[in-house]
């Protein structure tokens, strides 16, 4: 049973590309259910290889070594223990998502299409845009996730995000600089995972075609999930939900930003409007990004040691 279920689905991308509407769109399928951005699981995994590292650092004299535990078990446990707490505990989110639903005086709409009444539901959907950067990590824990890169043209997103208080009543990001600088960094993992991984693991879709071809962009996506397609997915896109409520003219105008910053954005959002995504992944690609996991993990094994000695 655990094979069958353990296959999450990761919506990446920057901020305000259309993460939180496609998580929603995707939960009005009568076996995906959505939940909260986590935005811990990609820290975990490296937590996971360094104790692993740590376990099997002294031959047969370490635990995991001498019981020749290797560490993709040790991160399919993990993945799989995750896994059965987000299904087992799915009751308890739709309890709270019940009592916000009454206390905000909400339409349920969207409660009752994502709720245990909507079907069985054995998949998780988890829009956390950071784990644009966490991609390699997240698939040793889940090898059957999939990947959903959303993309939005780099203005837009920097528009939204300049913007953000008025919805969300804090800042998402300090200035327009920082809000292009956001854009590039996610966008560029998500490519690189993309040649990585290649199109069965990573897909990539365009904000526009999810808004302006609904239907058949929702066709591919569940294509790729190996879903059966269902109309109930297109009905969060009839109103717009966490939007900045930005005018499409509007411009920041900040002297500040850096103008090499917004060239460098906006050539590459012009060249993924126009570009299709490559078919097949890239061995090189991928053992680049496992040698920056790694990196990743060898710093945090050595802070371990800094701390253990301070």
């Amino acid at each position: 049973m655990q094979n069958n279920t353990n296959k999450p689905i990761f919506v990446v991308g920057s901020p305000r590309s259309g993460t939180s509407i496609l998580v929603w769109c995707l939960g009005h399928h009568p076996n995906l259910f959505p939940v909260p951005e986590s935005n811990w699981m990609g820290e975990f995994a490296v937590n996971v290889a360094a104790a692993h590292q740590i376990g099997a650092a002294r031959g047969d004299y370490s635990v995991l070594s001498a019981m020749d535990i290797r560490d993709d078990e040790l991160f399919a446990a993990f993945g799989r223990a995750i896994n059965d707490l987000i299904l087992g505990h799915r009751k308890d989110l739709e309890t709270k998502r019940e009592t916000k639903c009454i206390e905000l005086k909400l339409d349920r709409r969207w409660l009752d299409a994502s709720g245990t009444a909507a079907g069985p539901k054995t998949r998780w959907v988890d829009g956390t845009p950071e784990y644009s950067l966490h991609i390699c990590g997240l698939r040793k824990l889940f090898p059957q996730a999939r990947f959903i890169h959303i993309f939005r043209d780099a203005p837009a997103v920097v528009r939204s995000m300049v913007n953000f208080h008025r919805v969300a009543g804090f800042q998402l990001v300090a200035n327009e600089e920082e809000a292009y600088r956001y854009w590039i960094r996610t966008v560029t993992a998500c490519l690189v995972a993309e040649r990585a991984y290649g199109p069965t693991v990573v897909y990539r879709i365009r904000y526009e075609d999810l808004i302006d071809n609904p239907e058949s962009a929702m066709h591919s996506l569940l294509t790729f999930l190996e879903e059966p397609y269902t109309a109930r997915c297109l009905e969060p896109l009839k109103e717009r939900i966490n939007s900045s409520n930005v005018s499409p003219d509007f411009k920041s105008h900040d002297p500040g930003t850096d103008p090499a910053i917004i060239k460098k954005a906006k050539k590459l959002s012009d060249e993924l409007q126009d570009s299709l995504q490559q078919g097949e992944a890239s061995r090189e690609v991928a053992e680049n990004l496992e040698a920056e996991f790694n990196q990743r993990v060898e710093y945090l094994r050595r802070l371990g040691v800094k701390c253990r000695e301070a």
